[in-house]
């Protein structure tokens, strides 16, 4: 039944499509205003450096963790 039924683009004059494009990008703008304010409010954000170096911190917390997982499973697996 939904095979049957129209596209957006099937039905949608330029006029709409432009219309839609418009609404994506005052959304856009919207979203970028927000940040900046919120960038105003509570200082910069990471800059790339730093987020690389956060997510390298991260990826080493992570290891870690699997690793302390990993040697209790074989712990348990040892004891039976």
């Amino acid at each position: 039944m939904n095979d049957m039924m129209p596209t957006i683009e099937e039905t949608a004059t330029a006029a709409d499509l432009a219309q839609i494009e418009h609404r994506e990008w005052e959304r856009g703008n919207e979203e970028r205003e927000r940040w900046a304010a919120i960038e105003a409010s509570h200082g910069p954000l990471l800059t790339k450096a730093e987020l690389d170096a956060y997510h390298k911190d991260m990826a080493e917390v992570m290891a870690e963790a699997e690793a302390a997982f990993e040697n209790a499973y074989k712990c348990d697996d040892d004891d039976e």
